[in-house]
C-alpha cells in the first residue's frame, strides 16, 4: 500500500508540473506540497520497512502455539553478521543457523533479529539455542531465550552445516503469523514484478490524469501549440478566439459585451451583469479557464456602449490584423493586441455625444524599437484603416 501511495505522489507531482506549465497562473500549486508529502513520507517508511524486513518478531502466543503443535527445534549459529543498521541503538544482525526440528530433516536458514549489545557474545558461531518453527513447512523460525544454565536438548544431534543443505530463505514480504504465512497485498519478490510495474505506472498515470483533468482544455491547446513551436496557444488565432469568447459568454450568462481585449495569452472582457444594466464585471480567459475578477475598474456611462458578441467575426480578426501589420513593415506581431469596443459618438446632436456609443470598431497597433502604427477596422474584419 505504501508503494501505491508513493506512486500516487509521483503522479500528482507529474500532473502538477504539467498544469503549472500549461495552466493559468497559480494552477496546481497545491500539488507540490501534497506530492512531496506522499513521496518523502512513504519513501522514508518504505526504507525503514525494507531495513526491518525479515526481522524475527514472533509473539509469545505464536511461540506457545508452535510448541503445542510440536514444532520445537534447536538451532546452532554458524555465523553472525551485523548489518550496520541500529534500531534503538541496538545492532540488527543476521544469523546463519542450522536448525534441527523435533520432527523432520535439518535445514539451514538466516534469521534477522535485533541482538542487544550485551547479548552479542551469546550468539557467536557455535552457540546453540532453542527455537520453534513458526510455520510447519518453511524456514521461518524464532530463537527462544531459555533460562541461563538450561542448554537446549538434542544440541549434539545438529549436523554440520555442510550436511544440512543450502540456506533456505523465507519468501520476501511474507510474515509468519498464527502458524501460516501472511502475504502482503502486493508482493515484493521477483514473482509478479511485471504486473506490479504495470500497476504502479497505471496508478501514477491515473493520479496525474486526475490533476490534469480540470485543465484539459489548456492541455489540448498546448499540445496543438507545440506543433507551432509554442508552449501556449495563441488566443488571437481564429480557432481559439471564438472559443474563448464563447467560454466567457457561457460563464457570464449572456452574450452582451462592453469591451474585449485580445492578447496572445489571454482574452479580457468587460460585460454587464445583466443586459441593459450599467453595472459591469471583468472576466478573463487564460489557459482554458475563465476567471471572474469582480466589478470592472471602469464602468460604462451608458447602456449604449453594449454590443452583441455575435456582431463580431472573431475568427477573421487576427489574420487581417496580422497581415496589415506585416504589410506595414512590422514583422514581429507577438505583442500585438486587439481591442473591440464602440467608438466615441461624434454626433453633436446625439444624447450620447462624447460617449463610447458610436460604431463598433476593432483597434490594434504594431510597433518596433523605434516606431509604432495604429489601425482600426470594422467588426467583420473589413475596412482596415491606418489611424496613426
Amino acid at each position: 500500500m505504501l508503494r501505491l501511495l508513493f506512486f500516487i505522489g509521483v503522479g500528482i507531482g507529474a500532473g502538477g508540473v504539467v498544469v503549472q506549465l500549461v495552466g493559468p497562473p497559480g494552477a496546481g500549486v497545491w500539488t507540490i506540497a501534497v506530492s512531496l508529502t506522499l513521496i518523502v513520507g512513504t519513501g522514508i517508511l518504505m526504507a525503514v520497512l525494507r531495513t526491518a524486513r525479515g526481522i524475527s518478531l514472533a509473539s509469545d502466543a505464536d511461540i506457545a502455539a508452535a510448541r503445542a503443535a510440536g514444532r520445537s527445534a534447536v538451532a546452532r549459529v554458524d555465523a553472525i553478521r551485523q548489518t550496520g543498521t541500529l534500531i534503538n541503538d541496538q545492532p540488527l544482525c543476521e544469523l546463519d543457523v542450522t536448525v534441527l526440528p523435533r520432527t523432520g530433516a535439518a535445514f539451514r536458514t538466516t534469521v534477522r533479529r535485533i541482538v542487544q549489545i550485551v547479548d552479542v557474545p551469546r550468539f557467536q558461531a557455535g552457540s546453540v539455542h532453542s527455537a520453534v518453527l513458526l510455520v510447519p513447512d518453511g524456514p521461518e523460525i524464532a530463537l527462544v531465550d531459555e533460562p541461563e544454565g538450561n542448554p537446549p536438548a538434542d544440541a549434539s544431534r545438529i549436523p554440520h552445516a555442510a550436511q544440512a543443505g543450502p540456506i533456505l530463505r523465507p519468501e520476501p514480504g511474507t510474515i509468519p503469523m498464527g502458524g501460516r504465512r501472511r502475504r502482503p497485498f502486493l508482493g515484493v519478490g521477483r514473482r509478479g514484478r511485471p504486473a506490479r510495474f504495470v500497476l504502479f505506472v497505471a496508478t501514477a498515470l491515473i493520479a496525474a490524469a486526475a490533476v490534469v483533468a480540470p485543465y484539459h482544455v489548456a492541455v489540448g491547446q498546448s499540445i496543438s501549440a507545440l506543433q507551432e513551436g509554442r508552449l501556449h496557444a495563441d488566443l488571437r488565432s481564429p480557432e481559439h478566439l471564438a472559443t474563448a469568447v464563447d467560454a466567457i459568454s457561457a460563464e457570464v450568462g449572456h452574450r452582451r459585451l462592453i469591451s474585449v481585449t485580445v492578447a496572445a495569452d489571454f482574452v479580457s472582457v468587460t460585460a454587464p451583469v445583466r443586459p441593459g444594466e450599467l453595472a459591469s464585471d471583468s472576466w478573463m480567459y487564460r489557459a482554458g479557464q475563465v476567471d471572474h475578477a469582480g466589478a470592472a475598474s471602469s464602468q460604462p456611462r451608458s447602456v449604449a456602449e453594449e454590443f452583441g458578441a455575435d456582431e463580431v467575426s472573431w475568427g477573421a480578426l487576427w489574420p487581417v490584423a496580422e497581415g496589415a501589420a506585416t504589410d506595414a513593415g512590422y514583422a514581429n506581431t507577438e505583442d500585438m493586441t486587439l481591442s473591440v469596443r464602440r467608438g466615441v459618438d461624434s454626433d453633436i446632436d446625439s444624447e450620447s455625444f462624447g460617449q463610447q456609443a458610436g460604431a463598433l470598431r476593432v483597434v490594434f497597433s504594431a510597433r518596433d524599437e523605434y516606431t509604432s502604427v495604429f489601425f482600426d477596422m470594422l467588426p467583420d474584419a473589413t475596412g482596415v484603416e491606418r489611424s496613426g
